[in-house]
């Protein structure tokens, strides 16, 4: 039997050095070799995964055994998976913990998210049950991994708690984000690959991974109409890369231009690369959003049309299917929409006073599901919409659109406004005490004085109590600013519901205001002192 062979056996004491030394097969298809510095089989993933800083978590003699449990798992997960979880580990070595130390895992519990922390407990209970290695984290500690309590989340659920910077857009926000997407386009300050990332998140609420896994096969023109393909981005068991999907309507103006951005994409790649495919035959398998450089440091706008690196596929390969391999990575996008966040004239909130957080993708997600739960779709039509399984996952859209239209109906109460914690902003004794006291052009009416260094032309006193630079005075009258809060609100009810919905912050940050000035008040005067 050669070395070979046997080191393609389940390792032992023996030999584990040359099982590190062969080459296995990851989950994307690739070869990997366990030994190499970096695990990078998935060319089409920006995250390598760094196991010689993750094994420094673990005692010297266990920390070979935890490099080839790595490596099995690379086998059932995506790369970026265990680069996840390599990053914990690597993180646990810096700070002394051992996560096979039973009496550590409280201190990592506490330290790590809850995410991180949940995937060190699945990687423990897979190195336990991996039976091919010879050393293993006991059933014991296996076991108080997952009989440890859950660490409760530090922040609500962007929908339930109506966040302002990563729950869902109202509609005034996405209007004055729709209407600056194609000004800037049409003004040729967008080129057409970050507008159509934009442009389809805001139509249709999906992953990430679901619009970077698209072609331009995935456009098309029937009979019924125009159709788009999106392929499902959760997927267990066999299915991997574009293994899954739907079908749902296309907008004719957006087929359009798809098929301008393909004519120009084709003539690219025949300049560009002439001769190295069949290209009027591969375009419908070239990506929407292509991979087109590695290390990311070619300057912006001065891209190659496609990456051209063998080790992720042949040119010619595209003229039968689509290559992971040519599309782009997952941390390309992100500095996209951040780019855009800068741009001069971008949205600004009317809840904070801010330019709109578009960063956040799954803000569109949360858009839709509300905006679908509020035209009166039940759970299994948002849930299709939205591509989940199982209509459970979008009951959080359904009580979120309730609560809405019970602040349209119906005065808020003063518990949600402790819950949503809409007033971010200082209360003052007096204007002595606040920042910009004595400036005449910072006073808000009798009520308050504004901390910022500009004027913002907003509508004061109404737009002020949900900013932060907001300070209001203890001994205002906050209740007939209320009152004229919500007799604002009633008056733009009557005209347009939807917008209606942007006075309920400002009203809920002025409810917490007076909840505040009155504790404020009882503290410094309670009752039975002496005058």
């Amino acid at each position: 039997m050669s070395l070979d062979i046997k080191a393609l056996k389940a390792p032992t004491q023996g030999t584990l050095d040359d099982w590190l030394n062969v080459p296995r097969l990851a989950k994307c298809g690739e070869f990997f070799t366990p030994s190499e510095p970096m695990w990078n089989p998935d060319k089409s993933s920006s995250e390598k995964v760094n196991w010689r800083a993750a094994i420094l978590s673990v005692p010297p003699k266990w920390q070979r055994w935890l490099q080839a449990a790595l490596a099995y798992r690379m086998a059932e997960v995506a790369q970026r998976t265990i680069a996840f979880i390599s990053s914990v580990l690597s993180r646990t070595a810096q700070v002394g913990l051992d996560p096979l130390n039973q009496d550590h895992l409280i201190d990592l519990r506490e330290r790590f998210s809850v995410t991180e922390f949940a995937s060190l407990v699945s990687f423990m209970a897979f190195w336990r049950v991996c039976e091919s290695l010879e050393k293993r984290p006991s059933r014991a500690l296996v076991d108080a991994y997952s009989d440890l309590p859950k660490k409760k989340r530090s922040k609500n659920c962007p929908v339930l708690s109506l966040d302002p910077e990563q729950g869902p857009l109202t509609r005034a926000e996405q209007d004055g984000l729709f209407q600056w997407l194609h000004e800037q386009f049409c003004h040729k300050n967008l080129d057409p690959e970050r507008y159509l990332y934009l442009r389809l998140m805001m139509t249709y609420g999906q992953r990430g991974t679901q619009y970077r896994m698209m072609v331009y096969d995935d456009f098309m023109k029937v009979e019924q109409g125009f159709k788009i393909r999106l392929h499902w981005a959760k997927q267990r068991g066999d299915a991997g890369f574009r293994a899954k999907s739907e079908t749902f309507n296309l907008d004719e103006d957006l087929y359009i231009v798809i098929q301008i951005y393909k004519a120009m994409i084709l003539t690219r790649l025949k300049q560009d690369y002439p001769g190295r495919a069949d290209w009027d035959k591969a375009i419908k398998y070239v990506p929407l959003f292509r991979r087109k450089v590695i290390n990311g440091d070619q300057a912006f706008g001065q891209e190659p049309v496609l990456i051209d690196a063998p080790d992720l596929a042949d040119f010619k390969a595209l003229e039968g299917s689509p290559q992971a391999g040519f599309h782009v990575p997952s941390g390309t996008v992100r500095p996209w929409l951040e780019r855009m966040e800068r741009m001069p004239g971008f949205p600004i909130s009317t809840r904070t006073h801010q330019p709109l957080k578009i960063s956040r993708g799954h803000r569109f997600r949360y858009t839709l599901g509300t905006d679908l739960s509020d035209a009166g779709l039940d759970e299994w039509s948002i849930a299709h919409a939205l591509m989940q399984k199982q209509s459970s996952s979008v009951r959080k859209y359904r009580q979120v659109s309730a609560e809405l239209m019970a602040l349209i109906d119906e005065k808020m109460s003063d518990h949600l406004a402790l819950v949503v914690n809409a007033f971010t902003g200082t209360i003052v004794r007096n204007r002595s005490f606040a920042r910009n006291g004595q400036r005449a052009d910072r006073q808000i009416e009798d009520l308050a004085v504004c901390g910022a260094e500009a004027l913002c032309h907003l509508d004061a006193p109404f737009s002020c109590y949900a900013c932060s630079k907001f300070q209001p005075l203890l001994d205002a009258d906050h209740s007939a600013a209320l009152e004229r809060l919500e007799h604002r609100r009633e008056q733009t009810l009557a005209i347009d519901k939807t917008t209606g919905v942007l006075w309920d912050r400002a009203i809920l940050a002025c409810r917490k205001v007076i909840l505040d000035c009155t504790v404020l008040r009882e503290s410094m005067n309670p009752v039975g002192a002496e005058a």
